[in-house]
Order: structure tokens, then C-alpha cells, then sequence
């Protein structure tokens, strides 16, 4: 847990010397000291994310699981993973051999951190308070858990920003390669491309309300049809059936955090969503969100569908924020949301200690002598 909150205090320090906003104009070629500042300060954070994440050693709960694939993969036994990341394994171990899976963590987490780091700094408008939220509400640390996930997770972030270009042939392309490695992916596609399309619609768009009645009906018809859902879903992913997964449950304080978030932005919508269309794509993912968590918790491992939408908080909640015209309402929004966020990240690491999540105590490979 120290390590953790260590890295956390470091790297929000480091994230602090990062300001995204340079002059108009310092020449053809020239690089500003601040881009310079910003330069360096991205490696170090990069650094330590990935120094940490990879150098980790039987942290998650899955950690056993993927050793286990990585020995059966070569053998052509039958695993539930996608074929890319197979080939990947495979290519690793050609390369360095069969038992070089501490290299093929230190591979997934080298590029799960690499779009993890540009999608923040690309779409963020205050680099630092998003990179607090996006270690204190532990998006971070749940990457040491979840490989495939994860990677796929970062990816889908880091293309919200070719749905919010209208790049829908770049954005979809990436996510079909992705999905090669995790195929829960492709639920982006049409998630991401109905909320730009929601963004785009005028607010008075009969359209865009008859869009948002079908939505919610749709959300609530999972309180009815949930058996005929669960059938389809376990026809997608067959390594659910007859398992625990299929018991389904919700998120309690993720439940809080999507309300929390709608309110806000439903109080400041004029002000900061409603002329902003980058901003009212995030405010669409996470009103998905909210239908999700409240009418699917029949849905296995349902934040991990969740996460693919509560992911624009990060980005939605500084520029709500900073939006706010009144400056000791914003100040105080800004306190409050920090002070949520850190309550958050402690009870995150409370539950980290958990045999279902086992991120919590930290181990290393460095000390531990494994290969």
C-alpha cells in the first residue's frame, strides 16, 4: 500500500510542472523551456508508471491466470484470450523464450501506460487535476490486475479523441485491432459514435429526445428481460458460463460517483457542457453510465463495461470546473471533488487487500529472484 501511495504523491507532484498552454508563437523550430519542462516531466511519469507496473511480481488476481496461458498458448491448448494477444505471446517467446513472461508484462504494460499518458495529455484542459483523478480514482492501479483489459481500456480512451475529430475510420480501425487483444472493446464502437452523435444533435432536436426515450427504455427493459440478456451474453463469452460471474452485482460507490458527476453537470450544464461539444460527449458517456449501473447489474463484471464510459470523468470534471463563473463556487467544486476522489483512492486500497482484487500488498520480481 505505501508503494502506492508513494507513487501516487510522485507522480501528481511531477504532473504539476506540466502546462499544456504555450505562447502564440517562438518560432519555426524552436522548443520552449515549458515544452522542454513538459518533455521531461512525461518521461519521468512514464518512468514510474511503468517502472512500477512492471517490475511487479503476483500482484492480481489474475497474475496466476496469465501464467498459466502463457504456458498453454505454445501448446495450442484451448484459452479464452483473443488471438492477437496469443500471437503476441507466441512472438515474445520466440524471441526470448518460454519463460519470459515477466517481459510480456513489462510489453503490456509499457503500451497500456504509453496511451494511458497520451490520452491524458491530449484531451486534457487541466493536465494535472486530470491525472490526479485519473491515479486517485484508481484507474491506474487497477491496470496491474486486468492485462488485457486494461490495454484495451487505454486504447479506447486514447481514441476518443479521433470520435471527438469526427476521425471515425482511424477510430474505428484502432479499436478493431484492439479488440484482437480484448474483444470487449468493440462495445465502444457504437457507445462512443451514439454519444458524439447526441453531442452533435441541437438540444431542442426531436431526434435527440426520441434518441434518449429509446435509451432509457432500452435501459429499463433489462429489469424484465435480464435472463434473455444473460443467454447472449454467455453466447459472446462462453468461459462465463456456469460461473460466478453470472451472479452479476453492482458497484455501490461507482453508482454514487456517476450520480455525483450527472448532478454537477446538470447544474452547470449552460455554463460548461451545453456549448461544448467535447464536453457533452463525456456528459452522454456518463448518463450510458448511470443506465448501466443501475438497470444491467445483471451484466458480469459490469465495471468493466462501465469503465469504457465513466473514463471521460476524468476529462469532464476539470473543465465543468473550471468553467464555473462564480470563483468561490468553483473553488469549492474543486474541493470537493478532490476530496472525494482521495476518499475514493482509500477505499480503494482497502478493498485492494481483497482475494478477488489482490493488488494490495505490493511485490517486485527485483527481490523476489524470479525470471
Amino acid at each position: 500500500m505505501t508503494v502506492y501511495i508513494l507513487l501516487t504523491i510522485a507522480t501528481v507532484l511531477t504532473a504539476a510542472f506540466v502546462k499544456k498552454r504555450q505562447p502564440e508563437h517562438t518560432g519555426a523550430c524552436a522548443m520552449t523551456r515549458q515544452q522542454a519542462c513538459n518533455a521531461i516531466c512525461l518521461l519521468i511519469l512514464f518512468a514510474l508508471l511503468f517502472g512500477v507496473s512492471a517490475c511487479r511480481y503476483q500482484v492480481g488476481n489474475d497474475y496466476g491466470r496469465y501464467e498459466e496461458f502463457f504456458h498453454l498458448i505454445p501448446l495450442h491448448q484451448v484459452v479464452p484470450t483473443e488471438f492477437g494477444f496469443n500471437a503476441i505471446v507466441l512472438a515474445m517467446q520466440f524471441l526470448f523464450g518460454r519463460d519470459t513472461k515477466l517481459t510480456i508484462f513489462a510489453l503490456f504494460a509499457f503500451a497500456t501506460v504509453a496511451f494511458m499518458l497520451k490520452a491524458l495529455y491530449d484531451q486534457s484542459e487541466d493536465f494535472l487535476f486530470s491525472f490526479f483523478l485519473f491515479m486517485t480514482l484508481s484507474y491506474y492501479f487497477q491496470s496491474l490486475n486486468t492485462v488485457r483489459y486494461y490495454l484495451a481500456w487505454a486504447v479506447a480512451v486514447f481514441s476518443m479523441k479521433y470520435v471527438l475529430k469526427k476521425q471515425y475510420m482511424k477510430f474505428i480501425l484502432l479499436i478493431a485491432l484492439t479488440a484482437t487483444i480484448h474483444k470487449s472493446v468493440l462495445l465502444v464502437i457504437p457507445v462512443y459514435m451514439l454519444a458524439a452523435l447526441l453531442s452533435e444533435l441541437p438540444h431542442a432536436s426531436k431526434l435527440r429526445r426520441a434518441l434518449l426515450l429509446l435509451l432509457v427504455l432500452g435501459a429499463a427493459s433489462g429489469l424484465v428481460f435480464q435472463d434473455l440478456y444473460l443467454k447472449a451474453i454467455v453466447k459472446l463469452y462462453p468461459s462465463y458460463e456456469n460461473t460466478a460471474y453470472l451472479d452479476g452485482g453492482t458497484s455501490l460507490i461507482n453508482i454514487v460517483r456517476i450520480i455525483g458527476v450527472f448532478l454537477l453537470t446538470l447544474l452547470y450544464y449552460r455554463q460548461a457542457v451545453r456549448n461544448s461539444r467535447q464536453n457533452r460527449f463525456y456528459f452522454y458517456l456518463n448518463f450510458f453510465a448511470l443506465l448501466l449501473y443501475t438497470c444491467a447489474s445483471f451484466v458480469p463484471e459490469i465495471s468493466r463495461v462501465g469503465y469504457y464510459m465513466t473514463a471521460g470523468h476524468i476529462f469532464l470534471l476539470p473543465s465543468v470546473v473550471s468553467q464555473i463563473e462564480k470563483e468561490r463556487q468553483r473553488k469549492a467544486w474543486k474541493l470537493v471533488i478532490i476530496a472525494s476522489a482521495v476518499l475514493y483512492f482509500v477505499v480503494f486500497l482497502v478493498k485492494a487487500q481483497d482475494l478477488l482484487v489482490r493488488i494490495v500488498p505490493y511485490h517486485t520480481w527485483i527481490f523476489s529472484g524470479a525470471e
